[in-house]
């Protein structure tokens, strides 16, 4: 497996490609391609940057502002002289670690509110890192016992900083909501649990440590945009806890056993058995937190078998814009978002979808649009590997980008070869045609008054030359095709190979009513050649032509119940081959499910 350098699975997704007019880029079409669950409504796009953020962007401030000048001074005003009293004798040990954890709650107000001003949690924090402390001093230095000061209620102001994060809005804050709130309950209830079962000293590192976990907490929101689910924590403990207690409870079972069973070096085997069920417990659980996560984010890998998918989808297909569609597919399912539409050109902001340019070098190729399936926007998670796989999705598009306009410029060469043709035939027809014909009318008068040998022999000549005159029209157009549609010209040549005692020759065509210029010619001469060589070297009974639509595909067969064997191409072939691959298709031989062969002529990507 690779890492994105950037759904469930395309099985589970389906994908639509279609083109859409564009009006910043100078092709005939953009093409656009999407990926994920059919059923969204209609796409709309927006860019990442002007989605809600926590904490805000603030790259367009600069300095210190007031407010945290004064938050500051009030966090001075009421740490610093507690400070200044700790090495005083009559403060105890149990009152200085509570006094030292309340600065960096106060520091970590300050830190947010350089981030997130006006923010009513770090204000909290920074008026109860400052009262606090103060009210423990004024509370401890006129006693005569200092451990007045000491007790669990003096962490309850703490709480004050959870009411502040109550209130919340967008998914960001609610998420930091829950953790400044459960920490700051943790941290008071921990304090408590240390007071009644443990000593001084351990009451005050337990208040210590949970001062020091909201003010990391505070931090942490202050710099981290999207924090983590509660929930993919909570099973991330859950698994640890269910690794050690499966490690604790096959070393106990183990050990119990060996002292009943009375095995020498009982706590050595209780110890291995532990060991080994912790070796083999933490890859299972590496597994199940893996499946967890894929579940919610997506796979976020990209298998060798999906590289070959999008290097490969140009050539399978005669539609260059459905490896667009491919690659969509891939997007979705490893970033476990509800859809994806990938645009070979820039795409107007529409709420509800985030767009990603998609860059090869210094050039814009496209454009990626993600639709989550929150509402509120990306996870983190997702957001970076979509990220990751962009480079990829770029040069997938590029490549398309470029299939298409090899395909714009081969079709461009069609149409001028059409015209010239067109052009050479008018010629032939109009002007060569009628000269030939006026002179045969001349030396055939000249025959009648003055019969000679010489007027004989330019009379066949002329015949002759007339006759080449139709060869060559007809090889630039079939006459059949001038003035009717491929289905009846199909059915005209099919009937011309019917004899009373040979080979019965059918016709099944369907969906052919579009099918003109080039591709046309191609299927006809294609059927006329597949048809004569049948006859002429496979001895058959019984020859089927076949014409229809397959799926977004043009297909032709001829099969027939011959001799079969190996097929040596002739002039014929190689040049309808030569056809085939300038408008894009292909030729297919493969042995007959009656013995012959089926030659088939295939033109992907054809919808009429």
């Amino acid at each position: 497996m690779l890492p994105l350098s950037g759904h469930q699975r395309p099985g589970s997704q389906s994908a639509e490609s279609r083109a859409v007019p564009t009006s910043s880029r100078a092709r005939p079409e953009a093409f656009r391609s999407r990926g994920g669950r059919a059923d969204t409504d209609v796409m709309t796009t927006v860019s990442a940057s002007t989605a809600r953020m926590w904490p805000p962007d603030r790259t367009a401030r600069t300095g210190v502002s007031g407010e945290v000048l004064a938050a500051l001074a009030v966090l001075s005003a009421g740490v610093l002289p507690a400070l200044l009293v700790l090495p005083h004798d009559r403060v105890v040990v149990d009152v200085n670690l509570p006094l030292l954890g309340w600065l960096p709650l106060g520091v970590a107000g300050v830190l947010l509110l350089d981030r997130v001003p006006r923010s009513a949690v770090a204000w909290a924090a920074v008026v109860v890192a400052a009262a606090t402390p103060m009210a423990m001093l004024l509370t401890a230095l006129p006693s005569s016992t200092p451990a007045a000061a000491v007790g669990p209620w003096w962490l309850t102001p703490l709480l004050a900083v959870a009411v502040a994060a109550l209130p919340a809005t967008g998914r960001s804050a609610r998420r930091w909501r829950g953790w400044i709130v459960g920490w700051s309950v943790a941290a008071v209830g921990s304090a408590a649990v240390a007071w009644q079962l443990g000593t001084r000293t351990t009451f005050g590192v337990v208040a210590t440590l949970g001062l020091l976990a909201v003010a990391a907490t505070l931090v942490a929101s202050a710099y981290v945009r999207q924090p983590r689910p509660p929930v993919e924590p909570l099973v991330d403990v859950a698994l640890l806890v269910g690794v050690l207690a499966s490690g604790v409870v096959a070393g106990g079972l183990m050990w119990s056993f060996s002292e009943r069973e009375r095995i020498f070096g009982a706590e050595v085997v209780g110890v291995l058995a532990a060991a080994v069920t912790l070796m083999m417990a933490t890859p299972a659980a590496i597994s199940v937190r893996r499946g967890f996560l894929a579940r919610r984010y997506g796979t976020g890998l990209l298998t060798p078998s999906d590289l070959t998918l999008l290097s490969g989808g140009l050539r399978t297909t005669g539609d260059p814009r459905a490896l667009l569609g491919t690659a969509g597919e891939l997007v979705a399912a490893a970033s476990g978002v509800a859809g994806v539409e990938i645009v070979l050109d820039e795409i107007d902001d529409r709420p509800g979808w985030t767009a990603f340019p998609l860059v090869v070098g210094d050039e814009r190729v496209g454009t990626m649009a993600v639709r989550p399936r929150d509402p509120e926007g990306l996870e983190a998670r997702q957001e970076h590997v979509v990220r990751q796989l962009a480079p990829t999705v770029a040069l997938a598009a590029r490549a398309v980008d470029l299939a298409v306009e090899a395909q714009h410029a081969r079709n461009d060469v069609i149409r001028e070869r059409e015209a010239e043709r067109a052009r050479i035939l008018a010629d032939l027809h109009d002007d060569l045609g009628p000269a030939l014909a006026g002179m045969s009318m001349r030396v055939e008068a000249a025959r009648a008054t003055e019969p000679s040998e010489e007027l004989t022999a330019l009379a066949g000549d002329l015949t002759a030359c007339r006759a080449d005159l139709r060869r060559i029209v007809s090889a630039l157009t079939p006459e059949p095709l001038v003035g009717a549609d491929l289905s009846g010209a199909l059915h005209t040549l099919v009937s011309s190979f019917g004899t009373a005692d040979g080979a019965v020759v059918e016709l099944e065509a369907a969906g052919t009513g579009d099918v003109d210029g080039a591709v046309a010619i191609v299927v006809y001469r294609f059927v006329a050649e597949a048809v004569t060589n049948a006859l002429r070297h496979a001895g058959p009974s019984r020859v089927l032509v076949r014409v229809c639509q397959d799926g977004r595909s043009l297909r032709a067969s001829v099969e027939d119940d011959g001799r079969g064997g190996p097929v040596v191409p002739g002039v014929g072939l190689t040049s309808l081959g030569t056809r085939a691959r300038e408008i894009g298709g292909r030729l297919d031989v493969e042995p007959g499910p009656s013995g012959g062969l089926v030659v088939s002529l295939v033109v992907p990507g054809w919808s009429g």
